[in-house]
């Protein structure tokens, strides 16, 4: 397995956790494009083998939507429900005034990034020193609210749902605490779901269960003399041979587009392939993706 894969993380699983899983799984070096606390679950993009060189595209100016939860009433250290809470008061808002105090959070802001977060202090994690209690300082950064839809406000629970679409290094869980300081009542992140990075969206973010049910997809972009060269007809003939569906296409701009759905290790058969290619063509790059298979194919075809 190489390549870039959308997983998703559940909650109560560090991403580290996940970058360990495919550690083992594959047995190659393997980071991610941007972590997701403990607490939050959703997209996380995950590189493997050459995939890793790809990340950084994700690290810095993505953008990001975010469903949050967001309890009023209550602050905690870690601006969240994991840490020890603190019961600040009964306050309920009209759903006017919290859109009015939000407005203000829009387009560029300076957020200072929680005490608890995996932000380097002089080569230490900010929640090493944050647990250890020593004392630190986290200079602000400048990042971005491009919009926001508020879904609804529960009087009840006093908790507020909300779409959130934000820049790299927007930390949620200021944003709820920092809203609860503006209106003066106190407020924690209370639920996070992460829904899309960039173009890449959660409904095709793999999951523990699709790897144990071993059918995967994975959408690979392959450049190089791989137009009229017969590229095409090999892609076919490999993937019936190994009982692959999906399709096989040429781009506008030179490049071979491969979708494959099947077994993991038959999949893994067929991108060896790919990266080696017909007798007369040759392939310089192979970008693979590796996803949830939602359109099912019942057979491989040329486009």
């Amino acid at each position: 397995m190489d390549g870039i894969v959308l997983f998703y993380k559940p909650e109560n699983f560090y991403s580290t956790d996940v970058v360990n899983y495919f550690k083992k799984f594959t047995d190659k070096k393997v980071g991610h494009g941007g972590t997701l606390d403990k607490l939050a679950q959703g997209l996380l993009i995950i590189g493997i083998g050459n995939g890793t060189k790809y990340l950084k595209y994700f690290l810095n100016k993505s953008k990001k939507n975010y469903l949050a939860e967001i309890k009023f009433g209550y602050i905690s250290e870690t601006y969240d429900r994991e840490g020890k809470l603190k019961f600040i008061n009964n306050c309920y808002f009209d759903i006017e005034e919290i859109k009015k105090v939000i407005e203000k959070f829009r387009g560029k802001i300076k957020q200072q990034p929680p005490p608890f977060s995996a932000i380097k202090i002089k080569g230490k994690r900010a929640y090493k020193l944050a647990r250890q209690n020593k004392e630190f300082e986290i200079n602000s950064k400048e990042v971005y609210l491009y919009d926001y839809r508020i879904i609804n406000y529960d009087p009840q629970k006093n908790i507020l749902k909300i779409m959130l679409k934000v820049s790299s290094g927007f930390y949620v869980r200021s944003f709820a605490n920092d809203l609860g300081i503006k209106l003066k009542c106190g407020a924690i992140l209370w639920k996070l779901v992460r829904e899309k990075i960039n173009s890449f969206s959660i409904n095709k973010a793999l999951t523990f269960k699709d790897l144990e049910n071993n059918f995967l997809e994975f959408k690979a972009f392959i450049k190089g003399k791989v137009q009229g060269v017969g590229f095409r007809y090999y892609c076919l003939s490999e993937a019936i041979r190994l009982k692959i569906n999906g399709y096989v296409k040429n781009l506008d701009n030179g490049q071979v587009k491969v979708v494959a759905q099947g077994n993991f290790n038959s999949l893994i058969n067929l991108y060896e392939k790919l990266k080696i290619g017909s007798k007369l063509s040759r392939v310089d790059e192979i970008i693979a993706i590796w996803q949830k298979p939602v359109f099912i194919y019942n057979n491989f075809e040329i486009f």
